[in-house]
């Protein structure tokens, strides 16, 4: 008896995934105004014309590359808010948290805020774009979720007011010395240590903004 064969992705899902990852080493290698989509559809070993068929422009190409990589992470939008929906506030907080700090030293996370840093000045829509799929979409994913807990009490300002803070006090100094290559990624235990004391702070201000 035969076995049936195992139902892989569909071969357009496999040839979208072959396309933002060729196209997310493009952007780290080249930047984002040296990329073309030409360049993108040879390293993917596709057609222009099947580029274009699962994204509509470069701009919608990069966002996509940059939220895949949030997704490797959990913390593409759809995660976020199911684990808002599942969990008390303060474990929450430390999964997104430790999550977060992952993805700020990821390697090719840092390489990408250094791309972008060099962009900025030539190329503000880069930035744009980057500000837009990754860091803008977590904070209005974050607010929402702060204002699901406080519902009804916490303001929707508050809210997103909590979402910039929380990121704030993970950011710190470590990220601005991580980009200047002035220190090592944390290891886990001192991803821990990092998270409580911004979770406790944080839970501490969400607590007073509701009682206002």
């Amino acid at each position: 008896m035969t076995e049936p064969r195992r139902q892989g992705r569909p071969k357009s899902e496999e040839k979208r995934q072959d396309i933002l990852k060729a196209a997310s080493t493009l952007f780290l290698k080249e930047g984002f105004a040296n990329t073309s989509m030409d360049s993108v559809a040879k390293a993917s070993g596709v057609s222009k014309q099947t580029v274009y068929s699962h994204f509509s422009s470069k701009d919608s190409l990069f966002k996509a590359a940059i939220g895949s990589k949030c997704r490797s992470y959990q913390l593409d939008a759809l995660q976020i808010e199911d684990d808002a929906k599942a969990q008390p506030m303060p474990k929450y907080l430390t999964k997104v948290g430790t999550q977060f700090i992952k993805l700020l030293q990821d390697p090719d996370a840092i390489a990408l805020f250094r791309v972008i840093i060099a962009e900025g000045e030539n190329n503000p829509r880069a930035a744009e774009l980057f500000y837009q799929a990754g860091p803008l979409a977590t904070l209005d994913t974050l607010g929402a979720a702060f204002k699901r807990y406080g519902s009804p009490t916490l303001s929707t300002e508050l809210a997103h007011k909590l979402a910039f803070d929380f990121c704030a006090l993970l950011k710190g100094e470590f990220h601005t010395m991580l980009l200047c290559g002035l220190r090592q990624p944390m290891t886990e235990s001192e991803i821990s240590a990092h998270v409580a004391p911004a979770v406790e702070k944080i839970t501490t201000l969400f607590t007073a903004y509701c009682m206002k």
